[in-house]
């Protein structure tokens, strides 16, 4: 077992994500750079039409994986730390064979129902969009169950390649060095991207023979495989409808242009949360593998360590944002200036999320999923019914309340109940912080 001191968990947490950190930045400029390529060529309302199908891309993407991402991560990692190395290759193959098959079948429903989703977002121009989502959604799919799974592996170089921001990237160099538009650029980049990252997976599995020694189907089997995935689905999707329903309802009530300008007002505003991108990545496996162990010390450390770097950045991320909101919107076009209020809130919401720390992912790699699943259902619930009741009032500016007032509630929640269950509480870890630098 190892150190389990918190010096030591800081100079893993900080070993770890230094490599990730480098792919996070990458991927935010990357990100803006994309953004203002599509602005400046097609205008907003391109950008607008293009964000609305990554989001419905990516909401099927997720739907695919049903919750087999998180079971992976979960199982890989105390595989890991139990020395269960000849079980991964069945486990690996398993999850990928159900992610392809259901997959193909949400395409299918895609391509199906394009006219009710035209009919939805009230621009005739999105048939161009749906076929190419139909087809990613597959291969994104795969491409985010691999990245996952090297993360269980705790292949964190590995699991940084496979980031969203080399995807962005690769899309942003395919669209420069090309004139295939915003679409097939994209749809190359996630080609590439998946390929790479299930490449990496292969090569990073033990090929030894007899790697279903140990095999205890009781823990690791299908029936266990999916009583624990479909909690971990239902959680992702509500988080899921957490990060994209504001987005669906602005492009419902809207015109396209409007989506443009949140969309960019979200990314700029997940500045604030850059860093614990990079630092939760490695946080989560350390968490299963610590709890695996019955090393509650040890996922105290993590829990601690994680929260405070988080801060540190998050705090002057916030300041930045907040005073410069209006000059970086400016760059974009002076359209896009309108969202200045839109980005003071949702900054703040994500700004929340650092200060009570990676809570839900302690609940899900520590046995308590089902609690974190309630917790994100009730905040989606209520994260829906105000972005219905603010948007047609408010515009986006009643997008960004809605969206913030809800991750407020979301990690308010979450971090109580990991004081209940666990007796950790990142609230004390910061006050008693910040009691010793006074």
């Amino acid at each position: 077992m190892p150190p389990k001191d918190s010096a030591t968990i800081l100079s893993k947490l900080i070993g770890a994500s230094g490599w990730m950190m480098f792919v996070k930045l990458l991927g935010a400029a990357s990100g803006y750079a994309l953004a203002w390529l599509v602005t400046q060529q097609e205008g907003a309302a391109a950008y607008g039409r293009f964000e609305l199908g990554l989001t419905v891309l990516a909401m099927g993407a997720l739907a695919a994986r049903v919750g087999l991402d998180g079971v992976m991560v979960k199982w890989l990692a105390a595989s890991q730390a139990r020395g269960l190395h000849g079980i991964q290759r069945s486990l690996v193959f398993r999850a990928m064979a159900v992610t392809l098959l259901v997959g193909m079948g949400l395409s299918w429903l895609v391509m199906a129902g394009q006219e009710v989703l035209i009919h939805w977002s009230g621009d005739a121009e999105t048939k161009e969009v749906w076929p190419w989502v139909a087809a990613g959604i597959p291969v994104l799919a795969l491409w985010g169950l691999s990245a996952e799974m090297l993360r269980g592996l705790s292949r964190m170089k590995q699991y940084a390649l496979s980031q969203q921001g080399l995807l962005t990237a690769l899309a942003v160099g395919v669209l420069w060095a090309t004139s295939l538009g915003v679409l097939k650029s994209y749809a190359w980049a996630v080609g590439i991207a998946m390929t790479l990252s299930v490449v990496m997976l292969l090569a990073s599995l033990s090929w030894r023979k007899g790697s279903a020694s140990n095999w205890d189907e009781s823990e690791w089997g299908w029936k266990s495989m999916f009583s624990t995935g479909w909690p971990m689905l239902m959680g992702s999707a509500m988080y899921l409808v957490m990060s994209w329903s504001d987005t669906l309802l602005v492009a419902h009530y809207l015109e396209e242009d409007q989506v443009g300008v949140y969309r960019l007002t979200f990314k700029l505003a997940a500045v604030v949360t850059l860093v614990q991108a990079a630092v939760n990545s490695y946080a989560a496996p350390l968490f299963a593998e610590r709890h695996a162990v019955g090393d509650k010390e040890g996922v105290r450390a993590a829990l601690r360590t994680a929260t405070l770097l988080n801060v540190a950045f998050s705090i002057p991320a916030f300041v930045a944002i907040v005073l410069l909101g209006p000059v970086l919107l400016r760059w974009f076009g002076e359209e896009f200036v309108s969202g200045t209020a839109c980005l003071h809130w949702l900054a703040l919401g994500q700004l929340s999320m650092t200060l009570c720390g990676p809570v839900m992912y302690v609940l899900n790699m520590t046995g308590y999923e089902r609690i974190g699943n309630r917790i994100l259902w009730t905040t989606a619930l209520i994260n829906v019914a105000i972005n219905v009741y603010a948007i047609p009032r408010m515009g986006i500016v009643g997008a960004a309340v809605a969206t913030a007032l809800s991750l407020v509630i979301w990690n308010v929640a979450a971090a109580w109940a990991v004081q209940q269950k666990l007796g950790l509480s990142v609230w004390r870890d910061l006050w008693n912080a910040g009691k010793r630098r006074r």
